[in-house]
């Protein structure tokens, strides 16, 4: 049993990116006279020091989803958190993720950056997708998530949302935090996930991080 444990997390760990050997990827989609400014955003993801214990900060390819959800409200949620953020007055965009110690955890981050006042709006519209996230599920039984009752402690407020998912990922027990906030200009999307549960004070301590490194972004 352990054995299989261990491959079915090698293959869950494949499936969503934390194996990936790509390097951070970025798209800057802002005309061609700005695209210093939007070469901005990559910055951040690529010397992400003070990772909570137990990250590797070595940022790898972007998270993939492990399956494309039916429900709308998810699928706005897992592309963002994929580096496929809304893109009204979007200027620049890049993602990550990073490998934690625990069977198949990884954290998947993705940062957006909006000209003027575009990220309050979408920041507003993917809270509304968590609250309308109940069940994230791929057609099967194999492959459903549902909103869990598991609270995160310091994420909340106006510019920061988060939702626990709990259930099964190609049959085997999985867990996931869901986490959108702002900072300034960017939008910020976070997947803290793994076959072992994700520890909530952990998903708290990344998502202040990336506010914080986001932050330097309008200074």
């Amino acid at each position: 049993m352990r054995i299989v444990y261990t491959a079915v997390a090698g293959c869950l760990v494949l499936v969503t990116g934390a194996c990936g050997t790509g390097e951070v990827t970025y798209a800057a989609v802002r005309a061609a006279g700005k695209a210093a400014d939007a070469n901005r955003p990559r910055t951040v993801l690529g010397k992400m020091d003070g990772l909570p214990e137990g990250f590797f900060s070595h940022a790898r390819a972007p998270w993939r989803p492990p399956f494309r959800p039916r429900a709308r409200a998810c699928r706005l949620l897992f592309d963002a958190a994929a580096g496929k953020p809304p893109s009204e007055g979007l200027s620049g965009t890049t993602a990550a993720t990073y490998q934690g110690a625990h069977a198949g955890e990884l954290a998947g981050v993705a940062v957006a950056v909006y000209d003027g006042g575009e990220a309050a709006g979408h920041l507003a519209a993917l809270r509304d997708a968590l609250s309308h996230c109940a069940t994230a599920d791929g057609g099967t039984p194999y492959d459903r998530l549902a909103a869990a009752r598991t609270p995160l402690p310091g994420v909340g407020g106006p510019d920061a949302a988060g939702r626990s998912l709990s259930g099964r990922v190609g049959g085997y027990p999985y867990r996931m935090h869901v986490v959108v906030a702002r900072s300034g200009h960017a939008l910020i999307a976070l997947v803290h996930a793994g076959l072992t549960p994700p520890d909530p004070a952990r998903t708290a301590e990344l998502a202040r991080l990336l506010v914080r490194e986001v932050g330097t972004l309008d200074a």
